[in-house]
């Protein structure tokens, strides 16, 4: 049997404080302004320690939204793969709505845009991996179905954010599903 290998404490430690620096800068900042310098001051590292890390800061944010897709992917795994959409839409706004504030900024900011559709694309490719409910449908049409869907979604988690969250997480929920049921339900 081979031996499994330990991370290093100091790398887990350099990481953290480079994602605890990028966190706190995301919510500070647009995406343009977020440089590796600034990066590295806050996170009180050299910046060829960051290099041993990551190639560029794009590579930072692939890894974070890669880390951010696994937890959501464990989190719809949990439910059977044909469950019926407002099961997923709740496992959806659940998921979103117990992330970080920086995960707010990048999915409500346009300058993390790039980023927050390459988040929702991946989810949207791991629950049609396991499930697709439109397969009787031409790639073209399914392609139309799914930008319905996903781009509806986040949109409206980021009018919920706008608002404050005022409207209860359950409302929301219910809702978006009644929402999302009476305009698919013409298709299906």
């Amino acid at each position: 049997m081979p031996m499994e290998r330990k991370t290093d404490l100091r790398i887990l430690k350099t990481r953290n404080a480079i994602k605890k620096a990028f966190k706190d800068m995301v919510c500070e900042m647009d995406a343009s302004e977020i440089t590796i310098k600034e990066l590295t001051d806050r996170a009180m590292i050299h910046r060829k320690t960051f290099y041993l890390h990551y190639t560029c800061i794009e590579a930072l944010y692939e890894d974070m939204l890669a880390e951010l897709a696994k937890n959501y992917y464990e989190a719809i795994d949990q439910i059977p793969a044909d469950a019926p959409f407002t099961e997923v839409n709740r496992v959806f706004f659940t998921f979103m709505a117990a992330q970080e504030p920086y995960m707010e900024k990048i999915v409500c900011s346009a300058s993390y845009r790039e980023f927050a559709d390459k988040f929702f694309l991946a989810m949207l490719r791991h629950n049609r991996s396991r499930h697709n409910p439109y397969a009787k449908f031409t790639p073209e049409e399914q392609n139309i179905i799914n930008t319905f869907l996903g781009t509806s979604s986040c949109n409206l988690y980021r009018q919920w954010i706008a608002d404050d969250k005022k409207l209860p997480l359950d409302s929301l929920i219910k809702l978006s599903g009644q929402l999302f049921m009476n305009g698919i339900s013409s298709i299906l």
